[in-house]
């Protein structure tokens, strides 16, 4: 088989694949496979141009067949930033622009060996830009993001070599170039074998949406209460050799019936979104906030006693009730009200820890709502609020611990 002949199948099987692509694309409407799409066929276009030299014009066979085939490689870089989600550079044009100013100079224009080095140059500097996009971009480390670099840099030596046996053998036409036409085959292999690695990472990428929507939430984009579990183990793995200790706060919007039927369930909707990011918000890398079901919430974070965890859900309180949420011409007063349970990271139990804070959350419920309560395994103690104290309202619980009165004073403080 002779490189022509390797030039068109190189050129229809990269159209064939390109157009496979443009077809994902219009399943999954993801912008790099339009990109992809688009770069296999200005590729498998402009390399089919060039084996047909003779039969078209040169102008068209050299000069825009060689632009058109480095466009491809420049749309490859493009579709690997959408990838990422990454703002996209103007360096993907780098690869055509290196052949298009140096087809301005006269030697170059003219002399076939110096246009083949100036082409497969122009190529290993996109293949290069290509590795940097693909080792760069989220998670970098992955083995087949290396992989895929590592077919892509076989590429780049291969075009290397090319260049550089033209530039030493001059051919004058590619049936006199007897030496690189292996190295044209095993870039070829190479560039399978990328497309492969590819492919891969495409599955991959699907296999990791396809466990975040599991884990989430879909009206709230928060963790639902399978992702809430899996936090709570990863935190307890995490925190073991540390020590520290684990808090799951249960949270309960008050009222949320009568939101639905005063202002309808689009309102209700937009209220559990608003109150999911508060939620979030409050967590500070602490750990995670979720969405149990229907109005009910839950956080799961390391924290170093019983106060910071407290604090947390007081300030999610109170900063829901000092906010209404506004709802188109509405604004909605919401308050919610909040159990709490902790234990030693190494100890704990997510059921021990569920019964507890549900307790804690009835009893905050009972208490007259808006509330805030901390479950133990003996007890339940409601947290002083002095937004909620009334003229006339009992004293507090004598029986209340050191903690339950620190954050008596704490809150105190926070109403000056």
């Amino acid at each position: 088989m002779d490189i022509v002949t390797g030039f068109m199948i190189w050129a229809a099987e990269a159209t064939t694949l390109g157009v496979l692509l443009w077809s994902r694309w219009f399943y999954e409407r993801q912008p790099f496979y339009l990109s992809w799409g688009f770069g296999f066929v200005f590729h498998g276009i402009g390399v089919g141009m060039v084996a047909l030299r003779g039969s078209l014009p040169e102008f068209l066979s050299i000069e825009i067949a060689n632009t058109v085939a480095l466009a491809g490689i420049g749309l490859w870089i493009v579709g690997m930033m959408q990838f990422d989600n990454r703002r996209l550079d103007p360096f993907a044009a780098i690869p055509a622009l290196i052949w298009v100013a140096g087809m301005f100079l006269d030697p170059v224009r003219e002399t076939f060996s110096y246009r083949v080095a100036l082409y497969h140059g122009a190529a290993s500097v996109g293949y290069l830009i290509l590795i940097g996009a693909i080792l760069w971009g989220e998670n970098h480390r992955s083995s087949t993001r290396r992989l895929f670099a590592g077919c892509i840099g076989v590429q780049v030596l291969s075009s290397v070599l090319v260049a550089t046996l033209v530039l030493v053998s001059e051919p004058s036409s590619f049936s006199a170039d007897t030496k690189s036409i292996w190295l044209l085959f095993t870039a070829a292999l190479c560039f399978v074998a990328a497309v492969m690695s590819g492919a891969k990472l495409i599955n991959e990428r699907s296999e990791a949406k396809l466990k975040l929507l599991a884990v989430t939430d879909p009206l709230t984009g928060i963790l639902n209460r399978r992702g809430l579990i899996e936090e709570f183990h990863r935190l307890k793995r995490s925190t073991s050799h540390t020590g520290g200790m684990l808090a799951l706060i249960h949270l309960d919007l008050d009222g949320f019936k009568q939101i639905n039927d005063i202002y309808g369930h689009q309102a209700g909707d937009e209220v559990l979104v608003a109150f999911g990011r508060i939620g979030t918000a409050a967590q500070r890398g602490r750990g995670s906030f979720g969405r149990m079901g229907g109005e009910e919430f839950a956080s799961i974070m390391h924290v170093g006693d019983t106060i910071e965890a407290a604090s947390v859900a007081e300030a999610v309180r109170t900063t829901l009730k000092r906010q209404p949420i506004l709802v188109g011409e509405h604004r909605i007063a919401v308050t919610v009200s909040i159990g709490i349970a902790v234990a030693d990271a190494k100890a704990a139990d997510l059921d021990a820890l569920l019964s507890a804070a549900d307790r804690a959350l009835y009893k905050a419920k009972t208490s007259g709502r808006d509330r805030t309560a901390i479950g133990t395994e003996r007890d339940v103690y409601v947290i002083p609020a002095v937004d909620n104290a009334h003229p006339g309202e009992p004293a507090y619980d004598v029986g209340m611990t050191q903690q339950v009165a620190a954050l008596r004073r704490i809150a105190a403080i926070g109403q000056r």
